[in-house]
Order: C-alpha cells, then sequence, then structure tokens
C-alpha cells in the first residue's frame, strides 16, 4: 500500500510577495468605480472626444475585472458566460479613432456590456448590487 501525504497548510510569503499584494490591494479601484465609469459614457452628453481614450482603457479594465470575478467564483450562468463572450471580443476591438460617434458608439457597446454583465452577477449572487 503506497500512502501519500499532503501538507495542508498554505505557501508562506516573503515580504516581496506581501508588499506586490498589498500595492496591487491600494491600486484595485471599488466596484462603484464601474458605475461611474458606465454613466460618465451613456450620460445624456457624449464624452469629449479627448477623454475618449481613458475611458475605452478603464471600461477595459472594468470588463476584465468583472470577467475574472465571474470565472473565479464559477459563476456558469448561460447568460453571465454570453456577456463574458461580448465582453472578450469587445476588449479585442480597437477603439475607433476617425469619427467621434464611431468611436462614442464603440464606448457605448463597452459600457452597455459592463452594466449588464455588472448587472446579472450581482443577480445570480456572484456580487452584492452596487449603489
Amino acid at each position: 500500500m503506497i500512502v501519500f501525504t499532503v501538507d495542508a497548510s498554505p505557501p508562506r510569503l516573503d515580504t516581496d510577495d506581501l508588499a506586490r499584494i498589498a500595492d496591487r490591494l491600494r491600486r484595485l479601484r471599488p466596484l462603484d468605480s464601474i458605475l461611474d465609469d458606465i454613466g460618465d459614457v451613456i450620460a445624456d452628453q457624449d464624452p469629449p472626444a479627448a477623454e475618449a481614450p481613458k475611458l475605452a482603457e478603464r471600461l477595459r479594465g472594468d470588463l476584465v475585472r468583472l470577467e475574472n470575478v465571474a470565472v473565479a467564483t464559477g459563476d456558469r450562468d448561460p447568460q453571465v458566460d454570453g456577456l463574458v463572450r461580448q465582453a472578450r471580443t469587445l476588449r479585442a476591438t480597437d477603439l475607433p479613432t476617425t469619427a467621434h460617434p464611431a468611436t462614442v458608439a464603440h464606448l457605448r457597446r463597452l459600457a452597455v456590456v459592463a452594466e449588464a454583465l455588472l448587472e446579472r452577477l450581482a443577480e445570480t449572487g456572484t456580487l452584492r448590487p452596487c449603489a
């Protein structure tokens, strides 16, 4: 008979690991900030052209964060899966810069998917509702 033993203790973190983790936690934006980004894009007034690249970057980051939550928690809701696929497709698409209306349309698609994913994750109990 072969017996395997497993050490159940978690791996020890050195000071560099702890510093890296603390730094990442400090840079984490609250989930409510996703709502702020969405509101900046779907408001009645179009966002200024100069702000579009930064908004697109933040929305892409918001989508990555929501995708990571869905995957890490094992949320297998079909709507969540579809929204994650949409988010990945949109994130892979470059921000149009030829005409401001096309830029705003892309930003709004990013925002709508982020909002729908945030809401669905709250509905499935994966996230607590924000604001």
